[in-house]
């Protein structure tokens, strides 16, 4: 297969709905020698931050001279992103390779048993698949969606995080924090160490009740880790770090009151990790530079300057309120103009309502081409209602990077990853 006729090919098993449950991957993956067990796996999940958490610890990890692979998604510049390993995404000719195994499997002898399979299930197996014939020191997954029945729950991980609880896919995991928690919790491996982020007690607490219950060891944020914020500089925040095991002052690469949050839990499940395998905690200098160097697609992402905009992957109603406290902090007297879109799964009226309260904002909502996305009727409708602007998302980039401000101002394209990378892609091209 070329690569055309793999993006064809997988985008047959691609769902709106996810097949939750883990028997095909078992299945799957035991054809192909249970790659997923030949690896020393560091297992996230969580509702928010889990992408930024893992780019701060893989960047220390590297800098530690470890070969690092990370499973992450969805992915915001080109496919093979969320397979990576040290910074360079899989190559093209390798998915390719992999694909059409899988494509054997999937369409052989095997197929009745494998009847159900999803595009995040095959690529997951994939990325398990690559960083075991890869012989990666550490693998990194981040889970999908949930996490008891996600497709990554398959490993037996040395180290698990959990970051943050709140309401997100509400229809499949539960519509409160404690359901969604108890789905969060199912990563939690018996005996295995667990990492928390800054989760609020009525979810915590049923966290701890499922660690404990497995024996898994705790580390948890506030207790066995502080973070505190000591100011924000161009580039990123400064905090301290306090844990019995280190102390020190460091900085993030990434913008965001909340990123303190992350790179904290970051250093916590990096002297674990140093712990489980027997590794000398490396000196606070070296992951001071890996947490200062560290970068993240779409995250309170400075994408132009002149005119100032910024994509962040807000998509749930946490995300959103971490967005705004972001905002508030560093742009209070700004004018905002904001372009919102996101997908049928999440708290469309719910993200609005929190938008509608930042001070100086022009909201704008649109619609991008995409099977998950919101149908247009229903956001143009919602715009309607709330007497809010709707401009599709090209017309709207075209004019603010074109226009002139008659006062400070600052864009933020925001509501979903899958919109971003898009976004992403055409500011790209526009630039060059």
């Amino acid at each position: 297969m070329n690569k055309n006729e793999t993006n064809q090919w997988i985008a047959n098993y691609r769902t709106d709905q996810p097949h939750f449950g883990l028997e095909r991957m078992v299945k799957l993956l035991a054809l192909r020698g249970n790659p997923h067990l030949k690896l020393k796996v560091i297992h996230i999940g969580g509702t928010n931050g889990k992408g930024s958490t893992i780019a701060f610890l893989k960047n220390m990890l590297e800098k530690m001279g470890l070969r690092v692979g990370v499973f992450s998604s969805p992915y915001l510049i080109h496919y093979t992103d969320q397979i990576a390993i040290n910074e360079e995404s899989i190559p093209e000719a390798r998915l390719e390779t992999l694909m059409v195994d899988y494509r054997s499997l999937l369409e052989g002898e095997h197929a009745h048993d494998l009847q159900g399979t999803t595009e995040f299930e095959i690529v997951t197996a994939i990325a398990y698949d690559y960083f075991a014939s890869e012989r990666v020191d550490v693998a990194i997954m981040e889970v999908g969606m949930g996490g008891r029945l996600d497709s990554t729950n398959v490993c037996q991980p040395i180290l698990t995080g959990i970051t943050t609880i709140g309401l997100d896919h509400v229809v499949l995991l539960g519509d409160s924090l404690e359901a969604i928690a108890e789905q969060k919790a199912g990563i939690i491996k018996q005996g295995v160490p667990l990492v928390t982020g800054n989760i609020v007690p009525e979810a915590l607490a049923v966290i701890n009740q499922i660690a404990k219950a497995k024996e898994a060891p705790r580390l948890v944020y506030g207790e066995d880790y502080q973070v505190s914020h000591q100011g924000s500089v161009g580039t990123g925040e400064v905090f301290d770090y306090t844990s019995p095991l280190r102390q020190g002052r460091f900085q993030t690469g990434l913008l965001g009151l909340h990123q303190i949050e992350n790179a904290g839990m970051a250093l916590a499940l990096l002297d674990r990790y140093c712990q489980e395998s027997r590794r000398e905690l490396p000196e606070n200098d070296l992951l001071a530079q890996a947490l200062e160097e560290t970068s993240w697609p779409g995250r309170f992402e400075v994408v132009s300057r002149n005119p100032l905009m910024i994509l962040d992957g807000a998509h749930n109603p946490h995300a959103v309120k971490a967005l705004l406290a972001t905002l508030e902090e560093r742009f209070a007297d700004y004018h905002k103009e904001i372009l919102f879109t996101c997908i049928k799964t999440k708290a469309l009226e719910d993200m609005l309502d929190l938008l509608g309260t930042l001070p100086d904002t022009e909201l704008t909502l649109t619609h991008f081409d995409d099977g998950r996305a919101t149908d247009e009727k229903v956001l143009k409708k919602v715009a309607y209602s709330r007497n809010l602007n709707y401009q599709s998302w090209k017309e709207f980039l075209d004019q603010k990077m074109t226009e002139n401000e008659e006062k400070k101002t600052v864009r933020i394209v925001t509501g979903s990853l899958y919109f971003l990378s898009q976004v992403r892609a055409y500011l790209l091209e526009r630039k060059n």
